[in-house]
């Protein structure tokens, strides 16, 4: 166990095998296609119109979502020889969100126009275009879709159809004639400058800016008829584009869309051409497509983050009170004691090596967040323990950890060996100071310290800097108390002296390390079923017999192979078919009907609601140790279950052992990316009441009084 290739190995499967959740949620926005035309006539163009229906107050995004959000993909797969054109935008709306963020989206319906070319010759097959959409819904929060729409249209001789809904959207589309005004671009050293002149007195004027490939922008800030767009990153100047929408004082929108013209030598030029201005029918230009940023019901990245980097290292350092680090805490502080009597400076790089375990361990947290974002998926806080795979390694790592310090084995060089090589035994050291740091962390994951699930909701939605800062000053909090407790070598002295007492109290930390390994096999049990719990179990004694050859055996190869060829055998016996076997997710045994607890939808609460009733929503996870300890402590106790039924409140349990992704949308929706986390809803309250993630009988009680008498 003290190997660093060891640690590094546990690191690299630990971040291979993570699972994804994409992100799901009740749909929000129904997509579909419609033609322009009744049949196809070979060589003449017509018009796909993608249709989103929205449901009441959420949004679609332009083309350029604005400060956050990310505009509608479509990818095509169309009959032989028919060519599809760019997405035709219509006229957006500029939404204003908490956090002064402006974005720029669609309400109610949108039809997104497309061109599509036909061959000379149509095709005998029938045709049929099919699209895959991918888009971001978004109100309070956002929810990402995804799904494939088909179109059939038959050959033959053109008439219009659904002609009503494409020229009303064509009409909402930037016009192609002349814009009654010019546009004026400058460039700062933050920006640009846009000035109109000419505009139409008494019109509403808003710009809406369309950066070129690989450049992003803020909302524009007005100054009279300026704007100034804020940029970090402006790119060429002559790639921009901006939509500029003229509204008269009956609501009448008209748009120009039109290229940016920029002087090389420096002074402002007028721009008044729609960039390849052409008809619906043709389709205007294809858009610069726009960098996908995060959704506005987040912050940006640069408000607030000194809160948010206060609040992740305040939530790394009270990772350290949690239960399930405590026992590895106890043996990091039993390892201090042993070196009380060493070198200052050896001490203190022990502690150094700990710290970069907690640090590599965080830091490969954040690779594997940035790299599933990059693949289009979700990460939640905790899925580690959602994976069977990973959660059996973490058991085999815990079991055989514990064994080693009841003494059935030692990791230690042979004789001759040992003589040669003393000069390195502080490598040694060195690699188990560091195992302890990514272990420590590891088991650390399964409890959410207060502040660390929201700081963990934000981080996953931010660019990749972001995301990496903010885990490593997670990790900083969680390091800080090691740090200080062997950079000072006179706190050191505080320590017990070592003496017999120690090798008792190795033994000691083993039983509580075995007790960690019975806890996460109960996790393993409830979300697998008995068969796994029982394979678990045989697999984990093949492994300890393993272990114990390791440790009396003489030759020490033929031990070590003994003891992998046990475990590796132990795994595909008992434990393979198990773990794989199609499961549905038990309930836990504590009976849920008997505690007057039922399985958490959200359908269930606007039900429980439009009936009057008050719900109370427990997210929690079987590998959730607060949780438990909040379940045992607060939410069974007489008087708290006394009050539930007197005000007749329907309790609710989000179990998400398994990681259900309508449980995990819902976490998101409230900005939470871990659990334990709970919720009280009213009938007639706007939002529900949230409590923090360590409850009291008290906090519940004066919640429950607080709902409105029936």
């Amino acid at each position: 166990m003290r190997s660093p290739f060891f640690s590094l190995l546990l690191l690299f499967v630990f971040l291979q095998c993570a699972p994804a959740q994409f992100l799901s949620g009740p749909p929000k926005a129904v997509p579909s296609l419609l033609a322009d035309t009744t049949a196809i006539a070979a060589g003449k163009p017509f018009t796909i119109g993608i249709r989103f229906e929205l449901a009441d107050r959420w949004h679609l995004y332009w083309q350029a979502p604005g400060d956050s959000g990310a505009a509608p993909q479509v990818e095509w797969e169309l009959p032989p020889g028919f060519t599809a054109g760019p997405i035709q935008w219509p006229l957006p709306h500029s939404l204003k969100s908490e956090g002064d963020i402006f974005t720029n989206v669609y309400e109610g319906e949108v039809l997104l126009p497309v061109v599509i070319q036909s061959p000379a010759q149509i095709p005998q097959a029938p045709l049929v275009f099919k699209a895959k959409l991918k888009w971001y819904v978004c109100s309070e929060t956002c929810l990402p879709g995804s799904a494939d729409v088909s179109l059939s249209v038959p050959s033959g001789t053109p008439a219009p159809a659904n002609v009503e809904i494409f020229a009303l959207w064509k009409n909402r589309l930037p016009q192609s004639s002349r814009a009654p005004f010019d546009l004026e671009w400058s460039q700062t050293k933050d920006g640009l400058l846009v000035k109109i002149q000419g505009a139409p007195a008494g019109e509403k004027v808003e710009i809406f800016p369309i950066p070129p490939v690989g450049a992003s922008s803020e909302h524009p800030e007005t100054i009279s008829r300026t704007f100034r767009i804020p940029t970090t990153n402006p790119g060429k100047p002559e790639g921009w584009k901006a939509l500029v929408v003229l509204e008269s004082g009956a609501g009448e929108r008209r748009g120009w869309q039109l290229d940016a013209a920029f002087s090389k030598n420096g002074p402002a030029l007028r721009s008044n051409v729609l960039p390849n201005a052409k008809t619906l029918k043709e389709g205007p230009a294809e858009p610069s497509p726009s960098v996908p940023l995060p959704p506005p019901s987040t912050p940006r990245a640069t408000d607030g983050l000194a809160g948010i980097l206060w609040a992740a290292f305040l939530g790394g350092l009270l990772l350290n009170l949690m239960p399930c680090v405590l026992p590895v805490i106890a043996l990091k502080i039993f390892g201090f004691t042993q070196q009380a009597g060493e070198s200052p400076r050896r001490v203190f790089r022990l502690g150094l090596a700990f710290v970069a375990g907690v640090f590599t361990f965080f830091l490969g947290l954040a690779v594997a967040v940035i790299g599933l974002k990059a693949a289009g998926s979700g990460l939640n806080w905790g899925f580690q323990f959602q994976n069977p795979f990973i959660l059996t390694g973490i058991i085999a790592a815990v079991f055989v950890f514990g064994l080693n310090l009841l003494g059935v084995f030692e990791i230690t060089l042979g004789g001759e060996a040992s003589a040669k090589l003393s000069a390195l035994s502080s490598k040694q050291g060195y690699g188990g100071a560091f195992l302890h740091g990514a272990f420590t962390t590891l088991l650390g994951t399964s409890c959410t310290a207060p502040y660390l699930g929201v700081t963990l909701g934000y981080a996953v939605s931010q660019p990749a800097p972001t995301v990496i800062l903010i885990f490593l000053t997670i990790a900083a909090g969680m390091s800080l108390p090691y740090l200080l407790l062997t950079s000072n070598p006179t706190l050191l002295r505080f320590l017990p002296k070592p003496g017999a007492w120690m090798e008792r109290l190795k033994q000691a930390m083993g039983f509580l390390i075995l007790g960690v390994a019975v806890w996460l096999l109960s996790v393993l049990g409830q979300s697998r079923g008995t068969d796994a719990l029982s394979g678990a179990c045989a697999f984990l004694l093949m492994l300890g017999v393993g272990c114990w050859l390791l440790g009396t055996l003489r030759s020490r190869l033929l031990s070590l192979l003994l003891a992998v060829g046990l475990g590796i055998g132990g795994y595909f016996v008992f434990l393979k078919e198990p773990l794989e076997r199609p499961f549905s997710a038990l309930r836990s045994a504590s009976g849920s009907e008997t505690e007057g607890w039922e399985p958490f939808t959200p359908g269930r609460v606007e039900a429980e609601l439009a009936k009057g009733h008050a719900v109370f929503v427990d997210f929690t996870a079987e590998w959730c140790l607060n949780c438990k300890v909040n379940e045992r402590v607060t939410l069974s106790r007489p008087e708290v279950q006394a009050a539930f039924k007197q005000h007749a409140v329907v309790m609710l349990k989000a179990d998400w052992t398994n990681g259900d992704p309508a449980i995990t949308a819902e976490l998101n929706r409230f900005k939470r990316n871990g659990v334990p986390f709970y919720l009280l809803y009213a009938p007639g309250a706007p939002d529900p009441k949230v409590f923090p993630e360590l409850l009291t009988p008290a906090l519940i009680l004066e919640a429950l009084a607080a709902l409105p008498q029936k």
